[in-house]
Formats: C-alpha cells, sequence, structure tokens
C-alpha cells in the first residue's frame, strides 16, 4: 500500500483482435532501475505486471510520475506488451502519468512511431480557414447564349414562344373573350339569344304560373287538408308546446333504473350511501338476510368479553388471560411493538396499557413514548412523554391520549413503546403481559412470513419513536404486552 502522500493514476485499457475477440496477455509497467521518495522514505522499483482478463481488459493503480519528492525528478514508465497472437509480443514504449489526471486509458497516451510496422498514419482534423486573399479584377460581361430555347444570331420571338395568345385572337371566333369598359363581355362577343329565358316550366311567350303548374295546393285546398292552429284539439303537453319531449320529472316519475322497487325481483349496483341506514326487527333466517347488529354481537360474542364490551376498540389478547405472577419491564431504547388487530373502523384517541406497578421518583426520563403504526410500518400516532401519563400505581388501566386522532380503517395495528430511564429489571413502570416460553410468547404463533404480533426493532438506544420502519425488519419477541386501543 502506497503512502497517502503520493499520488496514484487509475490505467485502464482494453485489447481486442480485429474481429472484435479478447486478447489475451499481460501488460508490465517499469519505473526506472530505483526511484526514491524521501518525505515518505520509500524506495520504489520493479516491474508492475497487469493480466488481460476475460473481456481484454486491464486495470492498474500506478504512481503518478510528476508527484514532488521523487529522485530522479522526471521520470516515465517503460510499458511492455506481451500479447498472444502479436508476432512479436507487443511493443515497448515510455509513458508518463500526471497527478492531475487521475484516471486515464493507455490508448490515450501511447506514442505512436512512424519507424515501426506498427505505425499508421491518420489525418488531423481539418485546420482553421486562412485570410480572405484580395479580389481580382472583373471579367468581361458575358454573353446571351440563348432566349427561350432559341440559339440563332436574330431571334424573333412568337406569342407561343412566351406561353401567350397572340393578340389577333382576342374577341375572334376560337380565340378569347374580352372585356368592355363596364368590366363585362360585350354583346358582340355573346352567342346568339343574349342569354335570355327561353321557356319556363315549358312554356314560353308570356308564361303566367298557378299552383298547378308548380304542383301546389291552392289556398283552398290547403285550408280543406290541413287544421287551423287555432282548430288544434291537444295545444299544449305538461305545459310544452312545440315539439314535446317528456321526461319521469316532467310526470314526476322517477326515472327507470333509478327506484328501488316495492315488488319484484331487482339488481341494486354500486356504493349506496344512506342518511338512515336501512333497519329490520327480524332475525336472519337466510345467509343473505339483513340482520341487526345486536343479533351479530351477540352471535359473535355470545359468552365471552369482547373489547368492545370492555370499552375498547381492539386489545392484543384478552386481559384475563394475562401471566399471574410475572411482568413486563422495558429494556431502555428498545423499541417494543405489540400487535392489535381492528375488524371495523374506528376513531382511536387513545393507547391504553395496564401497569401492575410504578414507584414513580422521576423514574421515567422525557424520551419515553408510545405510538401507533399501521401494519406499513407508518407513524399514525403519538403520545406525549410517558413521564406526564404513568402515576406511581400498584396497578391501574393508564390512557394515554394519542397527540392527534386517528380515524383507523379495519386492519392489524402495531402500538409502539420506548422506555428510557428507569432500571430495566427493578424499578418499573410494570407493564402486564401475557404467558410465555421459548425465544416467543406462545400467543404470538404464527405462520412463517405473516404479521408479528408481538416484536421489537432491531435497533436499540432510541430515544423517540421513528416515523416509519420497515415491517420486514422487525423482530419476533417474547414480550407479550398487552395493549389496548379507544
Amino acid at each position: 500500500m502506497l503512502p497517502e502522500n503520493i499520488p496514484t493514476v487509475t490505467l485502464t485499457a482494453r485489447y481486442l483482435t480485429p474481429d472484435g475477440r479478447p486478447m489475451s496477455g499481460t501488460v508490465e509497467f517499469r519505473p526506472p532501475a530505483l526511484l526514491t521518495h524521501a518525505e515518505a522514505d520509500l524506495f520504489l522499483g520493479g516491474p508492475t505486471r497487469a493480466t488481460l482478463d476475460a473481456d481484454g481488459r486491464i486495470s492498474v493503480v500506478l504512481p503518478a510520475t510528476d508527484a514532488p519528492g521523487w529522485n530522479p525528478v522526471a521520470w516515465t514508465y517503460t510499458v511492455t506488451e506481451k500479447l498472444a497472437g502479436l508476432a512479436r509480443g507487443g511493443r515497448t514504449y515510455q509513458i508518463a502519468l500526471a497527478a492531475s489526471v487521475p484516471a486515464v486509458d493507455l490508448a490515450d497516451i501511447a506514442p505512436a512511431d512512424p519507424s515501426t510496422p506498427q505505425y499508421v498514419a491518420v489525418p488531423g482534423p481539418p485546420g482553421p480557414a486562412g485570410e480572405l486573399g484580395p479580389q481580382g479584377p472583373a471579367g468581361p460581361a458575358g454573353a446571351v447564349h440563348s432566349v427561350n430555347g432559341h440559339t440563332e444570331a436574330d431571334i424573333v420571338l412568337g406569342a407561343a414562344d412566351v406561353a401567350a395568345l397572340a393578340a389577333a385572337s382576342a374577341g375572334a371566333p376560337g380565340g378569347v373573350a374580352t372585356l368592355g369598359a363596364d368590366g363585362l363581355v360585350p354583346a358582340a362577343q355573346l352567342p346568339a339569344g343574349g342569354g335570355a329565358v327561353a321557356s319556363v316550366n315549358g312554356m314560353t311567350g308570356d308564361v303566367q304560373l298557378t299552383a298547378d303548374a308548380l304542383g301546389a295546393l291552392t289556398p283552398a285546398a290547403g285550408d280543406a287538408r290541413y287544421v287551423a292552429l287555432g282548430a288544434a284539439p291537444v295545444r299544449s303537453v305538461n305545459g310544452l308546446t312545440g315539439e314535446v319531449v317528456l321526461t319521469a320529472a316532467d310526470v314526476t316519475a322517477v326515472p327507470a333504473g333509478e327506484a328501488v322497487l316495492l315488488a319484484g325481483d331487482q339488481t341494486v349496483e354500486g356504493t349506496k350511501t344512506f342518511a338512515v341506514p336501512p333497519a329490520t326487527t327480524a332475525a336472519p333466517t337466510t345467509d343473505d338476510a339483513l340482520t341487526r347488529r345486536g343479533y351479530v354481537d351477540a352471535v359473535s360474542s355470545a359468552g365471552t368479553w369482547s373489547p368492545s364490551a370492555m370499552g375498547f376498540h381492539g386489545w392484543s389478547f384478552d386481559p384475563a388471560a394475562s401471566s399471574a405472577n410475572s411482568v413486563q419491564y422495558c429494556i431502555n431504547g428498545w423499541v417494543y411493538l405489540i400487535g392489535i388487530p381492528l375488524h371495523a373502523p374506528a376513531l382511536v384517541k387513545n393507547v391504553v396499557f395496564y401497569v401492575p406497578g410504578y414507584a414513580g421518583n422521576n423514574a421515567l426520563s422525557s424520551s419515553s413514548y408510545a405510538g401507533l403504526y399501521t401494519e406499513a410500518g407508518k407513524r399514525v400516532g403519538l403520545t406525549a412523554s410517558l413521564t406526564t401519563l404513568i402515576p406511581a400505581t400498584e396497578g391501574r388501566t393508564v390512557i394515554c391520549p394519542l397527540s392527534a386522532q386517528y380515524t383507523a380503517q379495519p386492519g392489524r395495528y402495531w402500538v409502539a413503546l420506548v422506555v428510557n430511564g428507569p432500571s430495566p429489571t427493578s424499578n418499573g413502570p410494570a407493564f402486564m403481559r401475557g404467558a410465555s416460553m421459548g425465544e416467543a410468547p406462545g400467543g404470538s404463533a404464527r405462520m412463517p412470513g405473516r404479521f408479528i404480533r408481538h416484536g421489537r426493532l432491531g435497533v436499540t438506544g432510541q430515544t423517540s419513536l421513528p416515523t416509519t420502519f420497515d415491517p420486514g425488519t422487525v423482530v419476533a419477541d417474547s414480550n407479550a404486552i398487552w395493549a389496548a386501543l379507544s
């Protein structure tokens, strides 16, 4: 490893055959016999050999040749190419590596030697335009060589030569008409008859047209065929006149497909919002019958205590199933996660714990909090510091209000808990927990990859609850802490 005060250059190269296949072999970089770097207390010498990889590439890091402190001051690398398939194996040439260019490709700095067979002359780009020279003398006037295709000495053009009409054809038969001073074609140039009407409906002379001649009705015949406006039997429909088109609203009716029928079969589609929810007093008799909330609660929770029966939206488990002789003390800086399912929408205002005992004495620090997270790991609720919420007690339900209430949809949620300050094994606060065995509580048994009911985040030393976390980082834990939402 070279000292940090010696700048280096990353040198790359690629060798291919003319048909694009990677070449094989090595490229050797050798400095002069032995270099001295007094500031780094270093001698540097010997070759550095790079072997072409499967793509014909090399990449090697070498000291810059112009770095201060070298003795000799100015030196170069001797590059020796030893490549398979070349008549003489490769080339040998010198290169310098400037510290100001920390990355360079060998193809950009390898010299071309006109005296060797490998030299290929490549034309450079065109040089800049030179200065404009002085204007030369004016030449003699050019001669006309042809006019409209004529090249004879004395050219005489006719109307046809310039795509024009001969003057003699103006106003003449077979020619073109002209316009008089009034902008009209003179009568002398119009055809015989002067354009007058020759007949009307096949009649000539002083023609008098009648209704019969036009295939029309006389006023008397029209009156006999049609009803006069004032004699029509229907004059309006629902107050509308003219071309009347009635809608359901015009006849105080509900449009077809928008009304619920009182009898007969009907399919009602889409989401419906009721100002007053539909109700029934009868118990259901079939699987698809309308039912009452009280009936559902009685059937689903018959003989059992549900969270709603105790005033909660949901809990981690029935508190009556808690451990009789074991409490949970929280390790400082751990973020504990307690899973709670919600089976119906709920307005969550509080996170609730049961604290079997807490001596108080300001054991909790201000960096102790509880919060609410979605199954996706997004925080949707946070309490104030638990120092203001958990009092000294020998056992009580502790209600911890969220700073902002949260409208929760049905799903699975985590209550998060981070405690700092007290001894994790003695001066509490203690939290009610469920029975536990093994590395995780028996009540958290689950299929692989499913929601972790009791767990914690893998990070430690936390003094606050994160805004979000990756659910994939949740670690199953034996903390079967009881918590509820209200």
